[in-house]
């Protein structure tokens, strides 16, 4: 899926759109991890990721042809522009939010897995050289090792 444009001002028009949208999904997203909801962004997820692909797609086909862009005026340069660095100022801050909940979430499934280890280890042998055997996390799944 890419943009069909009928003129360089058409294009830009079209990619100014999809920038702003795109900023849209991604700052709800981002207000929606940092008050700890991430289950509220479930429901547009499938619109982010087409328009994240269509937006990278479209800089990537930008990048290869600036030509696509030549004539503009310097007004539409300008807002052009101006979204593409907010836009930006976005997926910095979502960048961010996402990869904090990634963290906290690793973190809850790595003490789970130790706490799950420890219960299920067993002691070597009886006597003053007893040790416990640790064994390494193990999955949640209980079949297969982390």
């Amino acid at each position: 899926m890419t943009l069909s444009a009928n003129n360089a001002s058409d294009r830009a028009r079209q990619i100014f759109s999809l920038t702003e949208r795109l900023g849209e999904r991604l700052a709800f997203e981002t207000r929606a991890l940092e008050a700890h909801r991430p289950q509220d962004i479930h429901a547009g997820i499938e619109e982010t990721r087409q328009l994240s692909n269509l937006y990278r797609m479209e800089t990537a086909r930008l990048k290869a042809d600036p030509t696509l862009l030549s004539g503009l005026n310097d007004t539409t340069k300008s807002q052009l522009r101006t979204a593409t660095e907010s836009f930006m100022e976005i997926a910095k801050r979502h960048s961010i939010a996402v990869e904090a909940a990634r963290t906290v979430t690793e973190g809850i499934l790595h003490t789970i897995a130790t706490d799950i280890s420890e219960r299920k280890s067993q002691g070597a042998s009886y006597g003053p050289g007893a040790r416990q055997v640790y064994k390494a996390p193990t999955s949640l799944n209980m079949t297969h090792r982390a």
